[in-house]
């Protein structure tokens, strides 16, 4: 085993996009596990747009926009620290363990700092199924797939014959929304942007998809779904929802789940004028998966495995490889210039 732990620190905080200058690598001291915690070996990070939300402000301190750390501090993935290992933001193999339901070679999900070694409470990790690929994990069966899962199953509630329009319909989320909407008998139009439009139509089976790079969103709304929006799935705010939020029909559905858009912006944008929510009689509500695994996570894994056997259901995963070019990626994710889900590979992949 390597006797030393590389990581990745905040060096200073971005300016807009982050890039490769705002991170340091470093060597530091290898982790020890204590009583009831497992050292494990990262194998795949997730790549997030909400992690730009946790980058300092301007002036090197958290502040509401930038989020939770400080220049100097271990940039995080996923929750910080993960209760459950779903929240995780890695997948790795234990490399030594101090808690009974965890042995050398176990194929787990959980942690949250960039580092390539991490010492994590047992009761915080996941043991995946020796079938489970490592990337799956971290997209279609995980945290991911079970956000798209629970905002459209539980607020959305697409029926048969509605038109469904899914913001960053080629990311990791919207695509999976989009595909459970489709699954319902729902007509599905996406927006995304530049090559990820054409994915969205061609490969995920949307009805239509618009590129907000190169089209009017509003106008195309507008042509597109000329009786109104039933479901809107919110990815990214801004102005892409203001023209969804306009051309919502009667009793249409709003489901808050990201804002993309917002998250590398300098300051809180003007919101919507809510008068439509009276006169339409709309119901807009965010959610936070988190409150709903107890429940539900089993059933949502139930229904993807099924939906991905019989080919209903399809995910792409961009692999980014090396931890030193994960900064880039996260500025090219930001940009929306991602092809699926990202995810940065630290070490090898024993699933394959």
């Amino acid at each position: 085993m390597e006797q030393t732990n590389l990581s990745m620190r905040i060096a200073r905080a971005p300016e807009g996009l982050p890039r490769r200058e705002d991170f340091v690598l470093v060597e530091e001291p290898m982790p020890v596990p204590g009583e009831g915690e497992v050292l494990f070996r990262a194998i795949y990070m997730s790549l997030d747009p909400s992690m730009r939300r946790k980058l300092p402000g301007p002036e090197g301190a958290p502040v509401p926009l930038g989020g939770t750390q400080s220049v100097g501090d271990l940039m995080i993935a996923g929750v910080p620290p993960p209760a459950r290992g779903y929240m995780g933001g890695f997948v790795g193999q234990v490399v030594e363990s101090r808690h009974s339901g965890f042995a050398q070679g176990d194929l787990v999900q959980g942690g949250c700092w960039w580092q390539h070694y991490q010492a994590v409470p047992g009761d915080c990790l996941v043991k995946l199924p020796l079938e489970t690929k490592a990337s799956e994990a971290l997209g279609l069966l995980g945290q991911h797939g079970f956000v798209a899962w629970c905002g459209m199953r539980n607020i959305g509630k697409a029926k048969p014959g509605e038109t469904v329009v899914v913001s960053a319909a080629g990311g990791a989320i919207g695509m999976i929304a989009g595909q459970l909407a489709k699954a319902d008998g729902a007509r599905v139009i996406g927006i995304a942007s530049g090559e990820n439009s054409r994915f969205v139509v061609e490969e995920l089976g949307f009805d239509a998809c618009i590129d907000r790079h190169a089209e009017d969103v509003a106008q195309r709304l507008d042509r597109l779904c000329p009786d109104g929006i039933d479901v809107y799935f919110d990815n990214v705010g801004g102005d892409v929802m203001l023209a969804a939020y306009d051309r919502m029909a009667d009793f249409g559905r709003i489901v808050v789940c990201g804002m993309a858009s917002e998250y590398n912006a300098p300051e809180l944008p003007f919101g919507a004028s809510l008068r439509p929510v009276l006169r339409k009689r709309l119901r807009i509500e965010g959610f936070v998966v988190y409150d709903h695994y107890e429940d539900q996570f089993e059933q949502f894994q139930q229904e993807l495995r099924a939906l991905s056997a019989s080919g209903r259901m399809k995910y792409r995963i961009e692999v980014i490889d090396g931890f030193e070019n994960a900064p880039d990626a996260l500025a090219r994710l930001l940009e929306g210039r991602n092809k699926g889900k990202m995810i940065v590979q630290l070490g090898p992949d024993p699933t394959g």
